[in-house]
């Protein structure tokens, strides 16, 4: 029992000290900057909203007022943990929040890695387990303050506690695996398709496992759900109005409604402020609400302008469309899921392996997957791989649902041949080198130099320029963020690239900026670059002595008969 925790702390240390290794450590993107400063207030005034728009990616609540984080309180709560504990080590560096993501990335994988043990050795399963984390886009994820890891955690730990009942029986197992479906629900807001669903299957394996429990298994299973879904309903209300809405999906037009009305309200109040004591907190905090309410008006009715006052953004105006989504998430050769992770159609092709068996479950997790991909289809091309990251980033989550297959690949008679075994081993070379690629550079050294190239051509009045240069980014091979990558690595940059001033080579690998003294990280703060190097040092250290512990460990070898 000591060697088993001992080997999955090894595991846990082996992918977050690489993850950090290969990590930029430093914001990178405009949600980076909302749910960060969102839980650095949560930190400091214990509030959750605020009175005044932080960041750009953020909702106005007309209940209360206030302005929200669209982040789900399931990301922005335990950041706030990393937040406060950065103040306590190093209040001057932002190094440990930063881990934040590769914590629940290498969390994630963890618990991928105690699935597979379940039914495979574990020197099987720790090499399906790197593939999984360091051959799908979550290698490249785990660099960015957004919700996906800690959704995928959730999603995997709920799959596995579910699993591991399956094979004990243990009602306190079936607890837990509603606990952890029920989190989901504060991350995303499409998490209730997960949420929804995985209950019902949840209830299905209870009845397989003991018919005569069943009940007894059922109650601990929605004692797991209540305790989450409790909170997302609570909190829901609390800021606007209703159990179910998160932010994602308000009326535009009775936000807009409501600001006009509290506008005039708040300025007088700033008046008035003003007036008593110009340099008073009370000033500041009118001023700052009547700036931020005023700015984000502006911001609705442009939006109202540009796509009109729906409170979704789909694109799709037929079937057509649709399938044209169903391409860019599969097949595109930009950043679709078989195209930057190609060893998943070996893992797709051995799916109907688990038909014979497993028929209800798998159609239960095929409609779980099926939904995310309809949705994120639905929303193509815009919206379809998740703002400028690395794959479709949406998707992320329930990557398991088709990964978790390779437990009945690896079993089938069709990996016996030899041709097969190469064919897959081959892809998983090249998914790893992908993945590599997309993590060693920034991904605003291609997405800035197309906004730069098409506010050239369109102008900066209206919001031509940002619609063009998305839809080129997410829709065409000559902006794929692979190739473009490899570009910039070599030093072949197209001409907006050059005009712009990308830097070539690797630019967003916290170790190669640490080993130069180079780059956004170090720049200014040479003093700190001992630091930098010693916790280098020990991150290096800390992979490669888990490594060694993970293959030189009795676990690993083969029992003997």
């Amino acid at each position: 029992m000591k060697n088993n925790t001992l080997f999955n702390v090894a595991v846990f240390v082996f992918f977050l000290a690489v993850y950090v290794i290969f990590s930029n450590q430093r914001i990178t993107t405009s949600m980076d900057v909302d749910v960060l400063r969102y839980a650095s207030e949560y930190v400091e005034t214990g509030n959750y909203g605020s009175e005044y728009k932080i960041a750009s990616g953020v909702a106005y609540s007309p209940k209360t007022g206030m302005f929200y984080p669209q982040e789900g309180i399931g990301i922005v709560v335990p950041l706030s943990v990393f937040v406060y504990l950065s103040n306590i080590i190093n209040p001057e560096s932002q190094f440990v929040i930063f881990t934040f993501n590769q914590f629940f990335s290498a969390l994630a994988v963890l618990f991928v890695f105690l699935i597979l043990s379940m039914f495979m050795p574990k020197k099987k399963a720790f090499f399906y387990t790197a593939l999984f984390g360091l051959g799908t886009p979550l290698f490249v994820h785990s660099k960015y303050l957004l919700p996906e890891p800690v959704t995928l955690f959730s999603i995997i730990s709920a799959l596995y506690f579910m699993l591991k009942f399956r094979r004990t029986g243990k009602p306190v197992l079936v607890f837990l695996s509603g606990l952890s479906a029920g989190y989901s629900l504060l991350t995303r807001p499409d998490a209730p398709i997960f949420a929804g669903i995985f209950f019902i299957l949840a209830v299905y394996v209870s009845f397989r496992t003991d018919k005569i429990r069943l009940m007894k298994n059922s109650l601990f299973l929605i004692a797991g759900y209540s305790i989450f879904t409790f909170v997302f309903f609570v909190s829901n209300y609390q800021r606007y109005g209703s159990v179910l809405e998160t932010g994602y999906t308000l009326d535009r037009k009775t936000v807009i409604s409501s600001l006009e009305r509290d506008i005039p309200l708040i300025y007088d109040k700033a008046v008035k402020a003003y007036q008593a004591d110009q340099s008073s907190e009370e000033t500041a905090l009118y001023v700052n609400k009547y700036q931020s309410m005023q700015k984000f008006l502006e911001d609705q009715n442009k939006i109202i302008k540009d796509i009109g006052d729906k409170n979704t953004n789909f694109y799709s105006s037929g079937p057509a469309n649709f399938f044209y989504g169903l391409y860019l998430i599969f097949i595109s050769p930009n950043r679709s899921i078989l195209f930057i992770s190609p060893f998943l159609i070996m893992l797709i092709i051995g799916i109907p392996l688990i038909l014979k068996k497993y028929k209800i479950e798998f159609i239960l997790v095929s409609t779980i997957f099926s939904g995310y991909l309809i949705l994120y289809a639905l929303r193509a091309p815009l919206s379809y791989a998740g703002s400028g990251a690395w794959g479709i980033r949406y998707m992320l989550p329930v990557y398991p649902l088709i990964f978790l297959s390779v437990i009945f690949f690896d079993r089938s008679e069709l990996f016996r041949n030899k041709a097969v075994k190469y064919t897959f081993y081959a892809l998983c070379v090249i998914s790893f080198i992908f993945q590599i690629i997309g993590s060693s550079v920034n991904y605003q050294s291609v997405q800035m130099p197309l906004e730069y190239k098409c506010k050239k051509i369109y102008g900066e009045a209206d919001m031509t320029w940002a619609h063009e240069s998305r839809l080129s980014m997410m829709t065409d091979f000559s902006s794929s963020l692979l190739l473009n990558n490899s570009r910039i690595l070599t030093g072949s940059l197209t001409d907006e690239q050059s005009e712009y001033g990308v830097e070539t080579g690797p630019n967003d690998w916290f170790f190669w900026q640490v080993i130069k003294g180079e780059g956004q990280l170090v720049n200014g703060k040479e003093r700190s670059m001992g630091n930098f190097k010693v916790l280098l040092f020990l991150l290096i250290v800390s992979a490669a002595g888990s490594l060694y512990y993970i293959f030189k460990s009795d676990i690993m070898k083969p029992i003997k008969k």
